[in-house]
């Protein structure tokens, strides 16, 4: 696809979105901003070569990490027991693996952009474009007050310190990789899936209601409230980008809960129990939501605060910067 120079686009998703619309439906240009064929079926496609895009990228990145950590330290068992050890994270290749491999979709987001749609990243941060550093920052201190102080809560009830003896990378591991991690899986799901499917309905609902269902089935076998956990997390995350304008608030959120549960995972001895995970009772299930909620009320607060653009830019304005 590309865009006639000096002339009219010759793709529904050129350069910059339409004038004074919402985050999720920010997906098609400015030259046909109402649902059309063309748009819903290019939607629809690149809703699915996303999703393949992730089925093929990350299980690649996994595998081709988790081989590179086999070789170094494998020796003395067989490629299969190491596999299945690493996929428990009982090694830290496992874990930095599964990061890797979950952060090299921002990779697979960025190459459709700017290859398929030629439109600047930017556009993806963001309405205003880009990203607002100030505002994410302050949902970052936000979020890391609460679910700080949930967690430090959870330790102290707990059954006490007991890593494992190689803490020390595990730790090195999840501070340097989780908010990649993190950051990549909003970068698709709030950000490219969400555009995508806002091509689809032209209604702000579909989007934050599909990329939500989405994102809980993917992160695989789980009882009804883990997965209404999931669900509802990604339902409120899809709400404070569309009220929000930008993806900052749920990277935010998703960075600090994600650091919080492998941490005190990690200290407390838990963290195959934490990646094994499949089910929940429907206490922690709802002390998940309310927490989850307590961290959107808080970074939907700053953004009315600071009154960050929840629109993209007027007719004349809307360029990427």
């Amino acid at each position: 696809m590309g865009q006639a120079r000096g002339g009219a686009a010759t793709s529904s998703w050129l350069t910059h979105p339409p004038a004074s619309v919402s985050y999720p439906l920010s997906g098609v240009s400015s030259q046909e901003a109402e649902a059309t064929p063309t748009n819903r079926l290019m939607g629809l496609v690149m809703v699915v070569v996303m999703l393949t895009g992730y089925i093929v990228v990350v299980p690649v990145v996994n595998t081709a990490v988790t081989g590179l950590g086999f070789a170094v330290s494998g020796s003395g068992v067989s490629w299969q027991d190491y596999t299945v050890a690493a996929s428990q994270f009982r090694n830290v290749w496992g874990l930095l693996a599964a990061h890797l491999g979950l952060a090299a979709l921002v990779l697979v987001v960025w190459a459709l952009f700017h290859f398929v749609h030629h439109r600047p990243l930017a556009w993806l941060w963001s309405v205003s474009p880009g990203v607002r550093w100030r505002y994410g920052l302050l949902c970052l201190i936000a979020a890391a007050i609460i679910m700080g102080a949930v967690t430090a809560f959870q330790a102290s009830r707990g059954t006490g310190w007991n890593p494992p003896s190689d803490w020390g990378w595990y730790a090195v591991v999840i501070v340097a990789t989780t908010p990649f991690q993190a950051m990549a899986e909003e970068v698709m799901f709030r950000g490219y899936l969400m555009q995508a499917f806002g091509t689809v309905v032209r209604q702000v609902w579909f989007p934050i209601i599909a990329t939500a269902v989405i994102f809980a089935l993917f992160h695989g076998v789980q009882n009804p409230w883990l997965f209404g956990s999931r669900l509802v997390f990604g339902l409120l995350a899809g709400v404070l980008v569309w009220r929000t304008g930008g993806l900052e608030s749920a990277i935010a959120i998703h960075i600090v809960n994600n650091l919080c549960v492998f941490g005190l995972a990690l200290f407390t001895g838990a963290l195959v129990q934490a990646r094994t995970m499949t089910e929940v009772g429907w206490g922690q299930a709802v002390s998940d939501v309310l927490i989850f909620a307590a961290c959107s009320a808080a970074c939907w607060g700053l953004a009315r605060l600071l009154r960050v653009p929840t629109m993209t830019p007027t007719a004349g304005v809307a360029r990427a910067r």
